[in-house]
């Protein structure tokens, strides 16, 4: 018979050899399923023709007998932007290289379909049913070019907060894992390596936005053209977007001696924060707000971003003069919160004018009461083109107050990738909800 210490230690030494039995199923289970699929599996090389060098790594993977490959379309968008620079090549886990050529894309999950050269016989199911919470799911790519691996974590279902569909995926992915698939334990594709914000929180594109970019690739043929269909994506985006603005209940909340826009829609984020000190006379409360996610088109231009701030400034013991003197100051830079480069976009071209801004209960068009009138504010309304998609803008619109002693407000938007249309409904809506108390 055991007595009380002789148990406690057998039941000790049952949990830990349990433990570590669990722990071996579970190592030779993951070394089982890289070994099963490590075949369907390549690093993407994005080469500079002139130095024939690699320019830029990632990963993919074969998703059907013909040699198709999935990708991320950020590790292949040089070589769209500039195909007499850049090439693409693969290269298998066996160190076998070969050419790429670019079939389809999908700019707004940043995907893309490409084909070998030399088709490999391995290639990935896509899943058709989705994991639950908390499942574990592996994410398969090339960190750091420093060969393939095998990341273990949970499924979270979609992240919330954000225009685009991601997976939250609680696994680290790291540079070069762009691309790369994510799996479950029968090997079936659940989503795509994406992001990562660190502390194994990263990102994945849902498997049914690559099923139905393959789909799209069959449906046209074999033969796709890109630049239209990148342009017919970004319409169609832009109109998802706008919609579910315009039709969401929109909340003012309070600033200062205003009432501004909160938070929209649940992909639109704000933050506040308020700056004083004995050194500055004028205390500045700044609410600024943005969705989370952008449109990658090229290192150097992004658009689909929806993002607006204001700023409230105060200074109760301070001469006009001296006041508007700091005022400028402070808001004397401001600019886009998009990306473009010269070859992308026009210069933006401005119409500026005096606008009055509603007191609390009024709309801009109403009649003021007695003794109330209006705020008087100076406005900018700037658009610039882009030159590959001509009815789409970025739109930077710029309000200032201008007829208080010692009180100002600063309202301030950007739309990229937007409609003339879509902008105008956008402003109307935005500026009619702008109060002052």
């Amino acid at each position: 018979m055991l007595n009380l210490s002789a148990r406690l230690l057998a039941l000790l030494l049952c949990c830990f050899t349990g433990l570590a039995f669990s722990n071996l199923v579970t190592a030779q289970g993951y070394e089982q399923l890289y070994s099963d699929y490590r075949g369907s599996l390549y690093q993407i090389r994005l080469i500079e023709k002139s130095s024939n060098s690699k320019a830029g790594l990632g990963s993919g993977f074969q998703i059907s007998a013909d040699g198709l490959i999935a990708t991320n379309y950020h590790v292949v968008a040089e070589a769209v932007a500039e195909p007499d620079k850049y090439q693409l090549e693969f290269l298998s886990v066996d160190g076998v290289k070969g050419n790429l050529e670019l079939l389809d894309i999908d700019v707004i999950n940043d995907l893309a379909i490409l084909r070998q050269d030399q088709p490999g016989k391995d290639y990935l199911q896509l899943a058709e049913d989705t994991p639950k919470k908390g499942e574990t799911i592996v994410a398969l790519g090339n960190p750091l070019d420093l060969g393939m691996t095998l990341i273990p974590g949970t499924y979270n279902g979609i992240a919330s907060g954000s225009f685009y569909d991601r997976i939250h995926f609680a696994g680290s992915i790291n540079p070069g894992m762009s691309g790369g698939p994510a799996i479950n334990t029968r090997g079936q594709v659940v989503g795509i390596n994406v992001a990562t914000a660190g502390n194994q929180v990263s990102f994945l594109v849902p498997v049914d936005k690559l099923a139905n970019l393959l789909q799209h690739f069959r449906k046209q043929g074999n033969s796709v053209d890109l630049k239209a269909v990148t342009h017919q994506q970004l319409l169609d985006n832009q109109q998802r977007i706008i919609d579910s603005i315009l039709q969401a209940d929109w909340q003012r909340r309070s600033l200062g001696e205003a009432k501004v826009v909160g938070e929209i829609v649940p992909a639109i984020q704000c933050w506040g924060s308020t700056q004083e000190s004995d050194d500055n006379p004028v205390t500045r409360i700044d609410k600024g707000c943005t969705g989370q996610d952008v449109v990658f088109l090229s290192e150097d231009f992004n658009t689909g971003r929806v993002e607006y701030e204001f700023f409230w400034l105060e200074a109760d013991d301070l001469l006009p003069s001296r006041f508007y003197a700091e005022y400028e100051q402070q808001m004397s830079s401001f600019y886009p919160g998009n990306t473009a480069g010269e070859e992308d976009v026009t210069k933006f071209q401005c119409r500026q004018a005096f606008t009055s801004q509603a007191r609390d209960g009024e709309t801009p068009t109403s009649k003021p009461e007695r003794n109330k009138k209006p705020i008087v504010a100076r406005t900018s309304y700037c658009v610039r083109r882009y030159k590959d998609f001509p009815d789409l803008y970025d739109i930077f619109f710029l309000s200032l107050s201008v007829d208080q002693k010692n009180r100002a407000l600063v309202s301030h938007f950007t739309l990229s990738g937007f409609t003339q249309e879509s902008a105008a409904a956008f402003t109307e809506k935005f500026t009619s909800e702008i109060q002052w108390h």
